[in-house]
């Protein structure tokens, strides 16, 4: 674990002298991070944990993860951006998708603090992401932001007027579960049909790719024989598209296809002044691409007005949103 003061970037040093970092923490289907923020920047480099299968054993970790940096961190509190819908104000998961199994109910709020004897906020991962980026970004004034986390799974994360918005019962946003075709092609990780995270997220890159290979109108292409070795990845098809394999390029102008469709559904109906994308799978995205088929599948107005933004923040704006929701409610106290 970073020792106090370690690692820091600028001012920091200074900033911990007079002013409590929370602790973020990511929760993620594969991994979780977690790092003390200050002033909207991390402390050092963030803790990264393989996330293990199961509640219990999840939860166990979690109380160990923010043990440890307590022993070297005077925190204000803990900020846990996790998959799922979230109940913000009980920080109980009220719905969770098949990145976690058996999530839904778990009253992470709750048991955390009772553990830590720390005040807690859960917020739904793309949630927490949106409100990092948006602050890194200075969006907070925008009528409209949309983030959107390209990773293992599709999430959506939504402020108006630098505000989360949340939705009746928590769960707006969960835009990777719109319907984007009808033909029962792809079976999402939910359970559903069609759902635009089974053709967006890393799964779904696959999953065209396959297509592709099996169509074998490329025997050549290097994606047949990872296909065979079963060594397919996103980011071999990416790798490989970057070196010119023609049916890598072909998948990868699928893929950009598949995102538009989403974005054009939120464009006509959120008319946002930008859309942020962020995870893993971001950095594969081609924006001047994307933006010139968002243009020729929207109406141009507000389409042509709709900004597309590669996160700032990286793979740390999940845990530095959920810190900063902490420290923001700290100030209003």
């Amino acid at each position: 674990m970073p020792a106090l003061g370690k690692a820091t970037i600028g001012d920091l040093d200074s900033l911990l002298k007079t002013k409590m970092p929370a602790l973020g923490i990511d929760l993620g289907g594969t991994k979780i991070l977690a790092a003390p923020v200050v002033e909207g920047r991390v402390v050092g480099e963030p803790l990264k944990e393989a996330t293990p299968v199961g509640r219990d054993k999840i939860l166990e970790k979690l109380v160990a993860i923010i043990s440890a940096f307590q022993k070297d961190y005077v925190l204000a509190g803990v900020g846990i951006a996790t998959a799922g819908i979230v109940d913000p104000d009980t920080g109980e998961i009220v719905g969770s998708t098949g990145n976690l199994p058996g999530w839904t109910g778990t009253r992470l709020k709750q048991v955390l603090e009772s553990k830590t004897m720390l005040p807690v906020h859960v917020e739904n991962d793309a949630n927490a992401a949106a409100y990092g980026e948006a602050h890194a970004r200075n969006l907070k004034d925008k009528e409209c932001v949309i983030l959107l986390t390209l990773g293992t799974g599709l999430g959506g994360g939504i402020l108006i007027k630098g505000q989360l918005y949340r939705g009746a019962h928590f769960g707006a946003g969960e835009c990777g579960h719109m319907r984007i075709s009808l033909g029962n092609q792809r079976l999402c990780t939910c359970g559903l049909f069609d759902c635009w995270e089974a053709f967006v997220a890393g799964r779904g890159l696959i999953a065209t790719a396959k297509e592709f290979v099996q169509d074998k109108t490329e025997a050549q292409s290097t994606l047949v024989a990872k296909a065979k070795a079963g060594e397919l990845t996103p980011e071999s098809v990416v790798e490989a598209a970057a070196k010119g394999d023609i049916l890598a390029q072909k998948v990868m102008r699928v893929w950009h296809e598949h995102i538009c469709a989403g974005l054009t559904s939120l464009v006509h109906t959120f008319d946002p002044d930008c859309f942020i994308l962020s995870g893993g799978l971001s950095k594969c995205v081609d924006i001047s691409l994307l933006t010139e088929l968002l243009s020729d599948r929207t109406l141009s107005h507000p389409g042509d007005k709709v900004q597309v933004f590669i996160s700032e923040l990286g793979y740390q704006a999940g845990l530095i949103g959920a810190a900063h929701i902490v420290l923001d409610k700290v100030a209003t106290l």
